[in-house]
């Protein structure tokens, strides 16, 4: 256990001057100013009124859900885009128009990196040749990521130089905007002749004025340029000095392509927008802030070479040593590369665009319940929405899926070449360290005891359990690792420059509950009936789906579902997503996994009833609730990821007759009959029986034990 308790941490979230601010659904607020006491923020529909906010308060208005944000709202280029069509997030489109536009994204990134290194340009033979390289590299990556045993590989055509011409044209002008790929226009390029120094001089004064919010056009800007010549002229016929030459136009848009394309891009669109330019054509590597850039990959635990390493491999079992080596098991990490927190650790079966999804979602949250329920005494509480996620070339991370969720936080994704962990060092440096770390919680007296004691078989199952490694992981991470000196910051802790940094450059919040629910919800599809949109058992209603009923009819609807809180749901509307209430009272906050667990409890107790009053379902999750004061234990990292596939098995086997009305409460408690079978579903996620609960006495190891029985923390961690 650590030597001290740390202090309260209150973080610092960085306001957005284009963002939209909305407190309790109808207060609606752009940023004003920051210092560190706090926010102060301006209301819209009355700009001379001005409100202000703590960190402390800003952070709960966040946690409690009274805060939406909804990035780069109030700027031009949005606005524009939002003119073009309703949805507002790449995740709301169809899946072949979410396919086309990140295609699109995609090469005009790559477009943009290849300009900017000065290899291709903007004029159709370059932009030929360019195309012809990016679609055999497309095809190179086909053929590697194909199927073994198919005959079939499919690409997407290749655009012609005038097609990428439009959506480089609409992209540059709508601040990089994927959003602005579903359209486009073209541009055209041109040549500069020699001038004297004179003129020259009056055109780098009349161009420099380009870098305006006011965004002027070249062709307005060549204007004003001849009318300043023809007003020197003026000055300079009656002096008797040398008359200017008119530049043509060719010459001054010249001047303007040579201004520094950051301050451009800074001065008419905003630092944010130059920043995301800046990482696209730089590759977002030089980092000054927390959350800047975020790595991410998947390292497999291995738990047969954990052991050998540790010494102990020899005194299992042979029928051990055989479950051992059929356990397969991967750690999904998330790291910010700034601070060397770690952000996100998830124990997954396979590495899925599903499990980087959940994995993404967890490093935006804050985890303290992931620490509570492994018995930390530090809290979890990195959190916030990177800038920058990197990854390798690994399917889980390319996927269309994984890509639109990036993209929809306003961040972005990079793709180091294959074949270069140097381009990822940090997480690829943390995997060796936690291999390490690994070898030492299962070395030393404390198995060489249970051995002794004959009782080795138990302990090497709870080696081989996944909950149990879950929390040895996270109670390593938070209370070792984290409160390390790191030899890659200095001799600081992780901890301490993640508290000392973001005091000094605040992160960007996480996204509200509402919108996190519309990027990382579970989506399944649902017919919308006279009591709303059912799921698992509930109904959700509101006027707005009634309103979308009429349109809809009986095509189903997707429908996307927030594991750990059933008290709303996200319904897809032309519009966006809409945010739906459940009918019954008293489901906010509750997680799926504590519903199924509910109604699992009221199968057994009342399978004679034919319909269950809701009273007695409202006590059962309340029982529930407390018992899992202990079985909190469980929700750890190696909670089983829940897919869509999953919540439509759990409604057709679970929830398919479940109902439970208003009733008497003296009355009998009544439950529909069902034909499924009493026991727990072995292929169901949702694990809920009592003897998979471990108490408190099944949290991790923490720190190990050094010789006198005490916790060994002098560790040092590597770069």
């Amino acid at each position: 256990m650590p030597r001290t308790v740390p202090t309260p941490f209150v973080p610092r979230y960085r306001l957005e001057p284009h963002a939209r601010y909305i407190i309790d659904g109808t207060l609606e607020f752009v940023a004003h100013s920051s210092d560190d006491h706090g926010h102060v923020l301006r209301r819209v529909d009355n700009p001379n009124l001005c409100e202000s906010f703590t960190h402390a308060v800003f952070a709960e208005l966040l946690d409690e859900g009274r805060m939406n944000i909804v990035r780069d709202y109030h700027r031009a280029s949005a606005a524009a885009v939002r003119l073009e069509g309703p949805e507002r997030l790449i995740t709301e489109l169809a899946p072949k128009r979410r396919e086309r536009l990140l295609a699109r994204k995609d090469v005009c990134d790559a477009f943009l990196r290849a300009e900017a290194a000065g290899e291709t340009s903007r004029a159709d033979v370059p932009m030929k040749a360019f195309i012809k390289r990016y679609a055999m590299g497309i095809l190179e990556k086909a053929v590697e990521q194909g199927r073994c045993g198919s005959d079939d590989i499919i690409v997407k055509r290749p655009p012609s130089p005038t097609a990428l011409r439009k959506w480089l044209r609409k992209y540059e002008a709508c601040g990089f905007d994927a959003m602005s790929l579903r359209d486009g226009y073209g541009r055209s390029g041109n040549r500069m002749p020699r001038l004297e120094s004179e003129e020259r001089a009056l055109m780098r004064e009349i161009a420099e004025r380009y870098a305006s919010r006011l965004q002027p056009t070249k062709a307005t800007l060549y204007i004003d340029l001849v009318d300043a010549v023809r007003k020197e002229n003026l000055k300079r016929r009656a002096t008797g000095e040398r008359l200017l030459k008119k530049p043509s136009r060719a010459a001054f848009e010249r001047v303007i392509s040579g201004l520094d394309p950051f301050m451009v891009c800074a001065g008419r669109e905003g630092e944010a927008a130059a920043r995301k330019k800046f990482f696209i054509v730089r590759g977002g590597l030089d980092m000054s802030r927390p959350l800047e850039r975020v790595e991410m990959d998947a390292w497999t635990i291995s738990l047969q070479v954990i052991l050998e390493d540790a010494g102990v491999w020899s005194k299992l079992s042979p029928e051990i040593r055989a479950e051992v080596g059929r356990r397969r098991l991967l750690l999904s990490v998330a790291i910010d590369c700034y601070t060397r927190c770690i952000l996100a650790a998830r124990i997954i079966d396979s590495n899925t665009s599903t499990a980087a999804v959940s994995t993404i979602a967890m490093a935006v949250m804050d985890k303290s319940r992931f620490a509570e329920a492994a018995g930390c005494v530090t809290p979890w509480d990195q959190c916030g929405t990177g800038e920058t996620y990197a990854t390798d070339n690994d399917k889980a991370y390319t996927a269309y899926e994984t890509r639109a969720s990036v993209t929809d936080m306003g961040s972005e994704m990079l793709f180091p070449p294959a074949g270069t962990p140097q381009n990822r060092a940090r997480i690829e440096r943390f995997f060796r360290t936690i291999h390490k770390q690994l070898v030492a919680l299962f070395h030393g007296r404390s198995f060489e005891n249970v051995v002794a004691k004959g009782d080795y078989e138990s302990e090497a199952n709870a080696v081989i359990d996944a909950d149990e490694l879950g929390r040895a992981i996270v109670r390593w991470i938070v209370d070792v690792y984290h409160n390390t000196p790191h030899e890659g910051l200095g001799g600081e802790t992780p901890r301490n420059c993640w508290i000392r940094t973001t005091r000094l450059h605040p992160v960007l919040p996480p996204p509200d509950p509402d919108v996190c629910r519309h990027i990382f919800g579970i989506t399944v599809e649902r017919r919308i009936t006279n009591s709303g949109v059912r799921v698992l058992g509930l109904n959700y209603q509101s006027e707005e789906i009634q309103r979308l009923r009429r349109v809809a009819q009986q095509k189903p609807v997707l429908v996307r579902i927030d594991e750990g809180d059933l008290g709303y749901v996200s319904v897809r509307a032309e519009d966006g997503w809409l945010t739906v209430p459940c009918v019954k009272a008293g489901f906010n906050g509750v997680p799926l996994e504590r519903w199924v667990a509910t109604e699992r409890a009221l199968r057994r107790e009342h399978a004679d009833m034919a319909r269950l009053s809701e009273e007695v379902v409202l006590q059962a999750l309340a029982d529930i609730k407390a018992f899992s004061a202990s079985a909190t234990q469980r929700a750890g990292i190696a909670s089983p990821i829940i897919t869509s596939t999953d919540v439509d098995r759990l409604e057709r086997d679970r929830f398919r007759t479940f109902s439970f009305d208003r009733g008497p409460e003296d009355g009998p408690a009544v439950f529909d009959p069902v034909d499924v079978a009493m026991e727990d579903d072995a292929d169901t996620p949702c694990r809920t029986d009592a003897a998979q609960m471990p108490g408190p006495d099944g949290r991790g190891s923490g720190a190990p034990e050094g010789d006198d029985g005490t916790k060994e923390d002098d560790y040092g961690m590597e770069d």
